[in-house]
């Protein structure tokens, strides 16, 4: 069982990825952190709880509240337009009783890093500005986290903020070159293969048809929130009753790499010059990086059989069950 913690500014999309990790067998989720993005660090601490109720995983997962703005000082106003006024596409879940933990996020990342020594992979879902300022106050941080998995950047699909940029890492881009350079055993899931991977519309029947009787509540929710997802991918990308799979596919290849395939480079982030803020400077590109330490970052996934994954935690896989039509 892999333990980890889940970094995220939670949106549309980070829902589903702390679903699936809640519910998932293969993982023991430490804690949420939370960060601004989507909404507020605030915003998405309230977010968090509400499902971590919603999961009834069964056991405590603290939250804690961290950055509302980059290491510059900057945040820019949530995209209501993309996952609603409330981060979850205005889906209104039951409040919950628990109270996020009087600790910041990067002290909370910093203690579990030393309490389970080299047994926790944190999963980044938004900007690395609370794991960069972790690691400001522990440099030796790196060897103490096994892994990280963050969703973000890109090396050939074209940015979703500017032509060269992804968000999470254009958000914070100093935030994030400084995670680059640290040392962590970093794997990268962005665009070039998140902009792959789709939820459809069948796969979403399916689910709500062939549900456990015990995540009804958390298969309506995700019927609910996602047709506020899909209306935005129909306006802005002309799709059709669908979405594609951003932070539940880092998720997904946290539990399992063989998801993906992945390139090793030697990788920094551009946040001085505006015109390219966020974009991903390799070691083989135009000015190459060669003083930073190598990074894998995926570069092919099995996209079906990601998203057949997601949904199999909340199904009743047994046969004659599962809808073969």
């Amino acid at each position: 069982m892999k333990r980890i913690i889940i970094d995220a500014d939670t949106g549309v999309d980070d829902s589903l990825a702390i679903l699936y990790a809640l519910r998932s067998p293969n993982f023991r989720v430490e804690g949420i952190t939370t960060c601004f993005g989507n909404n507020n660090a605030e915003q998405s601490a309230d977010n968090s709880l509400r499902l971590i109720k919603l999961s009834g995983c069964g056991y405590e997962v603290p939250v804690a509240v961290g950055s509302n703005e980059s290491l510059d000082g900057v945040f820019d106003s949530a995209p209501a337009h993309i996952h609603g006024d409330n981060g979850i596409g205005n889906v209104e879940l039951p409040e919950s009783s628990q109270k996020p933990v009087d600790e910041t996020a990067w002290d909370f990342i910093i203690r579990k890093a030393g309490e389970l020594k080299d047994e926790l992979t944190i999963i980044t879902t938004g900007r690395m500005t609370n794991l960069a300022r972790a690691l400001e106050k522990d440099p030796e941080l790196p060897s103490k986290v096994k892994k990280v998995v963050a969703m973000g950047g890109t090396l050939k699909e074209p940015g979703n903020v500017n032509p060269y940029a992804e968000a999470n890492i254009h958000g914070d881009a100093k935030a994030a070159d400084r995670v680059f350079r640290a040392g962590f055993n970093l794997a990268l899931v962005g665009l070039d293969v998140t902009m792959k991977t789709f939820i459809t519309d069948r796969d979403v029947k399916n689910l709500c048809t062939y549900c456990r009787e015990e995540c009804r509540a958390i298969a309506d929710y995700i019927r609910d929130v996602l047709k506020f997802y899909f209306e935005f991918h129909r306006v802005s990308m002309g799709m059709a009753n669908a979405c594609v799979v951003h932070d539940p596919l880092a998720v997904l290849i946290a539990e399992d790499p063989s998801l993906g395939m992945f390139k090793m480079v030697r990788a920094g982030v551009e946040y001085g010059n505006e015109a390219f803020k966020g974009m991903i400077k390799t070691d083989s590109g135009f000015v190459p990086v060669l003083d930073r330490e190598e990074i894998a970052v995926c570069v092919e996934v099995d996209s079906v059989k990601a998203v057949r994954r997601l949904f199999s935690v909340f199904q009743d896989m047994r046969p004659g069950r599962y809808n073969k039509s």
